[in-house]
């Protein structure tokens, strides 16, 4: 079990976009166990931490399938967590990106802006399961 420890960023809001998509919509329900909501919560951490795909934790990834036009979206289960909630999830790594990798993008079943009371600047605390 790995903790890290970020604030939670605006994005450009285009997740939900893909998320959407017919080609991801299925895999996501069938791999995460749960219909995403249609957005990522991004999640900056702190310390300058990064996360390192291709050492620790290439193991563990699974994939969604793109196509030819949409690239793939690896993921890791992960849990997420203020002062008073704790939501289940997953830590989302497009293969096409726009952002580094200490900014983090989180999916759940819910708007956890919303669930958890999240504003831009909200800490929060990412815990990735390692099966």
């Amino acid at each position: 079990m790995l903790k890290f420890e970020g604030i939670v960023i605006s994005g450009l809001g285009k997740a939900g976009t893909f998320i959407k998509k017919d080609t991801y919509q299925k895999q996501y329900q069938n791999k995460l166990g749960f219909k995403p909501f249609a957005g990522t919560l991004n999640v900056k951490l702190k310390s300058n931490v990064e996360i390192n795909l291709k050492e620790k934790y290439i193991d563990n990834l699974k994939i969604i399938k793109g196509n030819d036009k949409l690239g793939d979206v690896y993921f890791l289960k992960a849990k997420i967590s203020n002062n008073e909630l704790t939501k289940n999830g997953a830590i989302l790594f497009p293969t096409k990106t726009v952002h580094k990798m200490d900014t983090i993008e989180f999916v759940a079943e819910e708007k956890l802006r919303e669930t958890m009371n999240l504003k831009d600047k909200s800490k929060v605390n990412i815990t990735i399961t390692i099966d």
